[in-house]
């Protein structure tokens, strides 16, 4: 039980504990990651908006530039001069669209041969597509005449500034086929300051076509002119991607090192406040806990006692108690009060129902004693034995007086002797001497108290039932002793015996009633084990056609015995 009190603590402990504890873990959880989500969208959110505006100053630029190609390309004089060689007139229309923009951009008329590029006839094989691997501006150009062309450039302009973007578009000729390719070179700086204008110290922008080549990267990851993974933020950065109309693509990055450093700052924050929290959660657990336990304990503990047969106790009710522990002891309380009230209710009904079985054994002992009596003289009579009736009346007058005079339900031993004594005189008279007696009772158990009429119907059934009239020899021995706190009776017979079945039956009589009918033993043998219980009453041994002994073993009492 005392393992089981342990148990049931600590499912208590650990149910508090864990009712503490969950809710502090659930609120620090829930503050630390909203907290880092909420940090965190709010860097994704800046890092895209940094990529859409990016994305928009370079679609403005090339928006710019595709009108000047357009504008160019349209022109019905540009393929002329192209079919003519006319390089003064190609250099009236290139100059004014050129003007003002020498620090961004440079305007190429290449022609239909790729012999040498307007203005400065420098070789046309710098946008040879052979010279490139098979890609380039004028690869895009020849392929797709109908629109604009960008791609990526590694060369560099005359001036020594770095061309990472070529735009271009084809020029048709007056018989539909391609008169030449105006080109614009676009600078690097034109393109990193379209975005760097929207970069911080924690940002950065890298440009790239749709096959991740790298047009431009403020990052330092990657290699300008090279194909690069782009879409992979490093390990302290958060990364957005847009792509314009062009196809050309930004991935814009921002550091978030120190919004990393802040979190693990606020997760170790969180950490240190959970450890100052654990140790109140286990103590608020063991108070709460110890406080539900305690009355649970104190209830147990009373209905141990009350399964060992205390029914004296009770629960105290204490003010602090709970409203439902009041309640569950003031129960207790009444039905441990209820339980003593139908004990002691069953007890008196039993006693009741005792004494009354037993004023009805006694009352059967005597009709059954007189009809055995009157059915003696009448054998007598039969018999012509007439002299003997007087004699054999006379005793029986002695027997009746004294069952009339002894109303005791106990009496003492030597006073059941010589109501016995007087019963085998009678006895002798109506079997003419057929057996002898033989009465040996210790001097110490003469005085000792015994039930009425216990001894008499056993040595009447001794001689009835054991002994056959016409033959002689016969021994009837009654013996009385003391063992240890017990008195014994013993009563013999060398008579003709009994059934097993009947021996069985009367060693077990409280098992079953009326198996043959008699009153004699059986009514004996009931009388002593509603007085004594089952540890004393009568014991019988026979053999048939040699003996039959009864034991009766009774307390030895001397003092009256409490019937109830």
């Amino acid at each position: 039980m005392r393992q089981v009190k342990r148990i049931y603590f600590k499912r208590l402990f650990l149910a508090f504990l864990f009712a503490t504890i969950l809710p502090i873990c659930l609120c620090v959880a829930a503050i630390s990651y909203g907290s880092f989500h909420m940090s965190r969208e709010r860097y994704q959110d800046k890092v895209g908006a940094m990529a859409a505006a990016s994305s928009g100053n370079v679609r403005e630029l090339l928006e710019e530039y595709e009108k000047i190609l357009n504008s160019l390309s349209a022109e019905p004089a540009l393929a002329a001069y192209l079919a003519e060689n006319d390089r003064e007139g190609l250099g009236e229309l290139v100059r004014p669209l050129q003007t003002g923009r020498d620090n961004r951009l440079r305007i190429r008329v290449i022609d239909p041969d790729d012999r040498y590029i307007y203005p400065d006839g420098r070789d046309a094989k710098l946008y040879d597509p052979a010279v490139f691997g098979g890609w380039g501006i004028l690869h895009e150009m020849t392929a797709y005449p109908d629109r604009i062309a960008v791609t990526p450039s590694v060369t560099r302009a005359e001036n020594g500034r770095k061309i990472c973007l070529n735009m271009g578009r084809a020029v048709q000729g007056r018989d539909g086929g391609i008169a030449g390719y105006v080109v614009l070179d676009v600078y690097r700086n034109t393109l990193l300051n379209a975005v760097k204008q929207l970069e911080d110290e924690k940002s950065s922008v890298t440009l790239a076509d749709r096959n991740d080549c790298i047009i431009l990267d403020t990052t330092g990851r990657f290699t300008e002119g090279a194909t690069g993974a782009p879409g992979r933020a490093e390990k302290n950065s958060v990364a957005a991607f847009r792509e314009n109309a062009y196809g050309l693509r930004i991935y814009a990055y921002y550091n978030i090192e120190e919004f990393n450093e802040n979190s693990r700052l606020m997760i170790f924050i969180s950490l240190l406040v959970l450890g100052c929290m654990v140790p109140l959660a286990f103590l608020l657990a063991a108070v709460f806990a110890n406080r539900m336990y305690r009355p649970i304990d104190t209830l147990v503990s009373s209905m141990n006692l009350v399964t060992r047969g205390n029914l004296d106790t009770k629960i105290e009710i204490r003010a602090h108690d709970s409203d439902e522990m009041r309640l569950v002891s003031s129960v207790f309380n009444w039905m441990i009060a209820r339980i003593q009230t139908l004990i002691e209710n069953a007890r008196e009904e039993s006693e009741r129902k005792k004494n009354a079985e037993l004023k009805a054994l006694q009352a059967q002992i005597s009709p059954h004693f007189l009809y055995n009596m009157l059915n003696e003289i009448n054998a007598l009579a039969r018999m012509g034995r007439t002299g003997e009736v007087s004699g054999f009346v006379i005793h029986l007058g002695k027997l009746l007086r004294r069952s009339i005079t002894f109303k005791d339900d106990f009496v003492k031993l030597s006073d059941d002797l010589v109501f016995v004594e007087d019963y085998i005189r009678l006895q002798q008279i109506r079997y003419d001497q057929l057996f002898d007696v033989d009465i040996r009772v210790e001097e110490e158990i003469k005085d000792c108290l015994i039930p009425n009429l216990i001894i008499q119907p056993l040595v009447e059934n001794a001689i009835i039932h054991g002994f056959t009239a016409g033959k002689e020899g016969y021994m009837l021995s009654l013996r009385g002793y003391r063992r240890e706190g017990d008195v014994c009776i013993e009563i013999y017979d060398n008579g003709i015996g009994v059934d097993k079945e009947y021996l069985k039956y009367i060693n077990n009589v409280e098992k079953g009633v009326g198996l043959y009918g008699g009153l004699g033993v059986e009514n004996v043998q009931k009388r002593l084990l509603l007085i004594y219980g089952m540890r004393y009453g009568i014991k019988m041994e026979s053999e048939k056609g040699r003996y039959t002994k009864v034991v009766i073993l009774l307390p030895y009492r001397r003092e009256q015995v409490d019937k109830t």
